[in-house]
Parts: C-alpha cells; structure tokens; sequence
C-alpha cells in the first residue's frame, strides 16, 4: 500500500480525498498547525521520518481578494514558498510530488480551451503566486506532477463554495443578480479525487507533467448558467438575473475564459451530472 503525505488536510478536497481513497492508500495527513512548510528544515525532518511514496500538496491560501492587500503576505507563502519548500524536499529525498494549481495562472485572453502548454499571465496576486509555485517545483523537482482544476465544490456542508452560498441564499431571497460574462467550467472534489487516485497507481506515467482537470462539457459555461442550474435541478423558484463583471467590482481581476483543456487520458464525468449527484444527496441529508 502506497503511503501519501496529504498537506492542507482540512481544506474540501483534502477531505474528499481522504473519504474515497484511504481505503486504498495509507494516508497520512496534515495542516498547517502540524506541518508548518514554511520552515524547510522542520518540515524537512518530519517528512523524512515518514519516507511517503508521495507527497500530495492540497494546501492552499484561496482568499483571492484579499490577496491583493491584507493577506498578500500569507498568499505568497503558503502558495509560492511552500511549494518551493515541498519540491526541493521532495527531490532531496527522492519521493514522488504532486501539487494542485488553477487556471488563474492563465490571463483569460485566449477565449478558448487553455492546453497544458499554454503560455501563462496571471492578473493577480493570487494568480501570481501559483504561477511561481509551478515554476519554482519544477526547478526543484523535475518529476513534480502539476494539476491545475477550477472552481471547486464538494460534499461537504461546513464548506464554502459557490454551490452550498447559492443555496444558503435562496432561503432568504427570491432573486439574484449574477455574473454572466465570465467561463468556465466546474470541479467537483470526488471526481478529482479519483482522478488524482489513478495518477498515484500510475505515477510512472506522469511524471513530470502538468495536467488540466475539471468536469467535463461541450461548452462553456458562465456564474449565471451554474447558478440556474442548481435552482433547476433544487427545484427552487429563484429568479437569476444575468449581469456583467462590472456589476460586481471586486479587488481581483478575474480571467474572463479560463478553460481548462484535459489532453490526458483521464477524464472527469459531466459536470451537470455531479451537481445532480451533488445536489441529491444534499437534499437526502435534509430530510
């Protein structure tokens, strides 16, 4: 059985992670109050004494906005040094690493699919520090697996997403402006936790490269289109205004396209039918 270092274990995906898959692997886990990767040679110590096959890095600063001003600081090292931390333990001790980056690595001017080799331009801090958390691995550790997703929900209640806010919004508002003037396309934190599941079984396969992974669409999709959808399949009369970025001024720029191209074959199901799933068994623990 293959033992995972799992960082950012409190976090949605860690925990979906952990859910589906220790059943499979041994997991052993932390955040950052037990592994402060801040400091090389603590962390350096402590994951030696584990030898993991593999160090799965899911933690990450996601506060996008305030990552411009008051949490600049906090974003650059838990984003960038980090990972700079991880990959060069990592390479030092020869264990196979893993890191989850985004698509705000992209500028969003393409407006189309973004391929694995795309050129990256992030606008914002946020953006920013992922980018050089990617080039700072790799220099690090040539074999570093780069998995880059895009907005990301999960299971879990306790959680904030997009999904579980729009639900928590409909029981006290009957309408909602939403911003249609932004793609994308939804993750959903099982599926890509059995996606980064056959990566472990077949790391040989993948070493060194950068995956794209989100649900799986023919087109496109936009706030709006995501919002309407949950209402439908909830079954919830909440009427879904559409409306333009500038309705919403935020501190971060946002890429207006950010699609991410899977050219890897492993491929997530449909993202209309996780959100289903999703949904469903939301309302099953309502009831």
């Amino acid at each position: 059985m293959k033992k995972i270092l799992l960082t950012g274990a409190n976090g949605m995906f860690a925990t979906d992670f952990i859910k589906y898959c220790s059943s499979d692997f041994e997991i052993i886990w932390f955040d950052r109050m037990w592994l402060d990767i801040t400091n090389f040679e603590t962390s350096k110590k402590i994951i030696s004494e584990i030898m993991p096959d593999i160090i799965l890095n899911a933690a990450a600063y996601t506060a996008v906005d305030d990552a411009e001003d008051i949490g600049k600081l906090k974003n650059f090292e838990i984003n960038t040094l980090w990972v700079y931390h991880l990959g060069k333990i990592s390479k030092e001790l020869n264990i196979d690493f893993i890191t989850i980056s985004t698509d705000y690595v992209f500028d969003g001017q393409k407006k189309e699919w973004y391929a694995e080799n795309d050129i990256q331009n992030p606008i914002n801090e946020y953006g920013m520090s992922k980018y050089l958390w990617e080039k700072l691995a790799w220099e690090e550790n040539k074999n570093t697996i780069i998995i880059r997703t895009s907005w990301l929900y999960g299971w879990w209640k306790k959680f904030k997403n997009f999904v579980n806010t729009m639900l928590k919004l409909s029981k006290t508002r009957n309408e909602l402006k939403v911003v249609n003037d932004q793609f994308w396309i939804p993750t959903f934190t099982k599926d890509l936790a059995f996606a980064i599941w056959e990566i472990i079984e077949n790391i040989w396969d993948f070493r060194g490269k950068i995956l794209h992974f989100s649900n799986s669409s023919e087109n496109a999709i936009t706030w709006f289109d995501f919002t309407r959808k949950i209402f439908e399949i909830s079954e919830k009369n909440i009427h879904v205004i559409p409306c333009s970025s500038s309705d919403f001024q935020t501190k971060a720029k946002r890429p207006q396209f950010s699609l991410l191209k899977n050219n890897s074959n492993i491929q997530l199901r449909n993202w209309e039918d996780w959100l289903k799933n999703y949904l469903n068994t939301l309302q099953q623990e309502n009831e």
